[in-house]
């Protein structure tokens, strides 16, 4: 193809989905990515020992992505995630599981069902601790929870009277399992917006994959774009755009080939933005502002089933390892062995200088503390994946700094680090796929809601904002 509609540099989830919506309404699309594979951050592969499917970390869905579950509707791939229902959550604490549940009541009353199995561990003082924070940030419309980007996540919580025992046991937590840095380093904006989020919904459910990444969205989605007329070119690096008449023309190609195209939309993480602009662009400036959180991910497969247990996490400790665990034998139907156990390492610097081996024995340890059996099964293989970045780094002064869709004439932004309303995550990078391809289409006169809001809050928060119309968090 030596010119297209669009072309979509980078074929990760925000590529992807913008790729799809722009095939799917007509338009002559090419996706280039360097990688011989696609996927980018979350992909899969087989594992050369086991054979089974491996996520490069495993990765959790919430059924609040709705533009992750219309990709995969689109896709139909759908029904390869398995809802938890049941419960919320497993965490297991000092040799306690806590079951915790949603649901019963209004928002934010929900969580109240789970008082019984949280006093035993922390004292009722330093949960009501939290009721001065949890009032303002139902309170807070988007821009005012904004302007708490300029401190860090403790600094808030002690601002606002939050014990730092509870701090150090659910914060600590929180901001490392989802923001992917600690509570004294992320955005309190960032933070804060997380709660708005889990206060004003009681219907949260977490989604894990039946199949690997890669089969989940990743291939599907290049047969979809194919199939719409597309072209998806891997192991196919760009050097550069081609510029004319002040505006982006086309991409220039590691072979030294161009593609001439109405619209190029770059649909990378911040560190690959400098190679493709020209020196002090300003966009090179607003991307080296995005730090990586790096993480480790294990694989350990036993010989004999260890736990009925899907899904469970450990509270964060400066002197552990793993936050989250993944029973991935009670998820994906032929994994071999008895079980297979995947799980994260998240914010790994501390433990980057350790060996394979030392991490896999840790990780075996704090397994066993939760399913005794793992000590006393045979460990048939292990794998570890060192991740140099899960998802940019939520540090102060970046909530308010991520960058629009739109760059400059012909030229487009997506990815999880765009201003999508949301987390750095994979329904933020869905989502800022769905934007770019609006604006893409919009150019060209054709106007379409592709992408879906984020979830306003219900219950009580929705009352106390009920008028702050389109005010999103």
């Amino acid at each position: 193809m030596a010119n297209a509609d669009a072309v979509i540099v980078g074929a990760g989830i925000a590529g992807l989905s913008c790729a799809a919506r722009l095939a799917e309404a007509g338009l002559k699309v090419c996706v280039v990515e360097a990688s011989d594979v696609p996927g980018g951050r979350a992909r899969s592969w087989s594992d050369p020992v086991m054979g089974d499917s491996v996520d490069i970390g495993p990765h959790i869905l919430l059924n609040k992505y709705a533009n992750m579950r219309a990709l995969l509707e689109r896709l139909g791939t759908a029904d390869q995630v398995l809802w938890q229902t049941e419960e919320l959550l497993t965490v297991f604490d000092r040799g306690r599981s806590m079951h915790f549940k949603v649901g019963g009541l209004p928002a934010p009353l929900h969580y109240v069902r789970n008082l019984p199995r949280i006093l035993p561990s922390v004292p009722l003082r330093h949960l009501l601790s939290n009721t001065r924070l949890a009032w303002q940030t139902l309170c807070n419309t988007g821009p005012e929870l904004m302007r708490l980007d300029d401190r860090n996540g403790r600094e808030h919580l002690e601002r606002c009277g939050v014990s730092e025992f509870f701090i150090d046991w659910f914060w600590a937590s929180a901001s490392i399992a989802i923001l992917a840095v600690p509570v004294e380093r992320c955005s309190a904006a960032a933070l804060m917006r997380l709660l708005g989020q889990a206060l004003g919904h009681n219907d949260i459910v977490f989604g894990m994959p039946r199949v690997g990444l890669s089969d989940l969205y990743a291939w599907p989605a290049i047969e979809f774009i194919r199939r719409h007329g597309g072209e998806v070119r891997l192991g196919c690096p760009v050097n550069g755009l081609v510029r004319r008449d002040g505006r982006v023309r086309g991409v220039s190609l590691g072979n030294g080939n161009e593609i001439e195209t109405g619209a190029v939309v770059l649909a990378v993480q911040p560190a690959a933005i400098e190679p493709l602009l020209p020196a002090r662009h300003p966009l090179i400036q607003v991307a080296g502002l995005f730090q990586p959180s790096p993480y480790i991910s294990c694989y350990l497969w036993f010989d004999r089933p260890i736990t009925a247990s899907r899904f469970w996490a450990r509270p964060w400790r400066p002197d552990s390892f793993n936050t989250d665990f993944y029973n991935l034998s009670n998820i994906r139907p032929a994994t071999k062995g008895g079980a297979l156990i995947a799980s994260n390492i998240i914010w790994s610097q501390r433990v980057e200088h350790l060996s394979d081996e030392a991490i896999i024995d840790a990780t075996r340890r704090e397994i066993a503390e939760f399913a005794p059996e793992a000590q006393r099964a045979r460990l048939l293989s292990a794998s570890v994946h060192r991740i140099p970045m899960a998802v940019p780094a939520a540090f102060p002064g970046t909530e308010t700094v991520r960058p629009q869709t739109m760059v400059e004439p012909g030229l487009w932004l997506a990815g999880d680090w765009v201003d999508t309303g949301l987390p750095y995550c994979m329904e933020s990078a869905t989502r800022a796929g769905a934007l770019a391809a609006e604006a893409v289409l919009a150019e060209r006169g054709l106007y379409r809601q592709l992408a879906l809001p984020p979830p306003r809050p219900r219950g009580l928060g929705r009352w106390l904002r009920s008028g702050e119309a389109g005010q999103d968090f």
